[in-house]
């Protein structure tokens, strides 16, 4: 299991296949993800001469470039991505989501390119920050306090429960991995994850 390169290599091929100038739009999970496995310097190489947060408040029109989105397939990003492909800055939109985005917000994102700016939008498993060729993390900060039930609510909880299980699915899914997860009885925390990553 090669951590590093699998998510490397979605990076590669999504900055490889445009050319042109291009500006790095990321959100904030994002953005740890890429900068463990590309330098400044790397992405230099690949023509991308600007990175930004897709929740920048920029409204400069940059026309001679491509805008090349890196995105988890979150409502918030999905809302400000719908926003910005309205009124856009950029001559070109490619848009890489890191997990699976649902139809509902491909519907969204359709109906709100009038200008027909988008020119491809792909899904790329790298939902997980690569340590080492073996290890990752979600930067989920504070997740040993969703182990004990009665200290959060419900909501939290859902919410944690759905990263846990997206980046572990991503995992899998870019190592092309089915996935055969055991847990403890007792847990119905470690029964949701294994239950909702095996599908």
């Amino acid at each position: 299991m090669v951590l590093i390169s699998a998510a490397r290599d979605y990076i590669t091929r999504m900055l490889q296949d445009i050319s042109g100038m291009k500006v790095l739009i990321l959100d904030s999970q994002t953005v740890s993800i890429v900068s463990v496995v590309y330098s400044q310097s790397e992405l230099l190489q690949k023509e991308v001469f600007l990175v930004e947060l897709v929740d920048s408040t920029s409204k400069e029109s940059m026309s001679h470039l491509k805008a090349v989105y890196f995105l988890r397939p979150t409502s918030e990003n999905i809302q400000h991505l719908r926003r910005q492909i309205a009124s856009p800055r950029f001559g070109e939109y490619h848009l890489f989501f890191s997990n699976i985005i649902k139809d509902n917000q491909i519907n969204v994102l359709a109906d709100s390119d009038e200008h027909e700016v988008v020119q491809q939008v792909q899904e790329f498993y790298a939902d997980f920050s690569a340590l080492d060729p073996y290890h990752f993390t979600l930067n989920y900060p504070s997740n040993y306090i969703y182990m004990l039930p009665a200290v959060v609510d419900h909501s939290s909880l859902q919410t944690f429960t759905d990263r846990v299980i997206d980046g572990i699915s991503a995992v899998f899914l870019a190592l092309k991995r089915r996935p055969v997860i055991r847990y403890q009885r007792t847990s119905d925390i470690a029964k949701r994850i294994a239950q909702g990553a095996v599908v």
